[in-house]
Formats: C-alpha cells, sequence, structure tokens
C-alpha cells in the first residue's frame, strides 16, 4: 500500500475544521524551515510527509513520519 494524497477537503471532512487548520499551519511552517534549511545546504526538498495525531486532550503530535529521508525526496 502506498501513501495517498489527500486534499483539504477530505481532511476537513475527516477531522473537522479547526484542526484540518492546525494541521495545515503546522504542516506549512514545518515545511518552509525545513526547505529553508536544506536551501542553505543546496538542497532542495522536492517532496515530504508528515504524519500526525492528537491524544486525548486535544493536542496535537506528529507522528511517525517527518522528514525522513525515505519519505522526502530531495535534489540538489
Amino acid at each position: 500500500m502506498h501513501d495517498e494524497n489527500v486534499d483539504f477537503a477530505h481532511v476537513v471532512k475527516e477531522v473537522g475544521q479547526e484542526l484540518a487548520e492546525r494541521i495545515r499551519d503546522v504542516t506549512l511552517k514545518l515545511y518552509a524551515e525545513a526547505a529553508k534549511f536544506a536551501a542553505t545546504k543546496g538542497i532542495i526538498i522536492a517532496d515530504t510527509k508528515f504524519e500526525f495525531g492528537t491524544d486525548a486532550d486535544g493536542r496535537l503530535y506528529i507522528m511517525d513520519e517527518m522528514l525522513t529521508p525515505d519519505s522526502s525526496p530531495v535534489r540538489a
């Protein structure tokens, strides 16, 4: 089984508008910082994935994958 792209509307249906917006905002911030750092090394992060989860209190956590070499093809 391969990872599937999930659009924002689908995420909203699954987790609700508020949590979907939090996930989107955190994802964009994480990617922007990682891409900025990679660029200083002459690297472009061509693709990546982030996996999120929440605890019983609704706190958002990064789970399992985050900018790992096997999930983030890069170009130099």
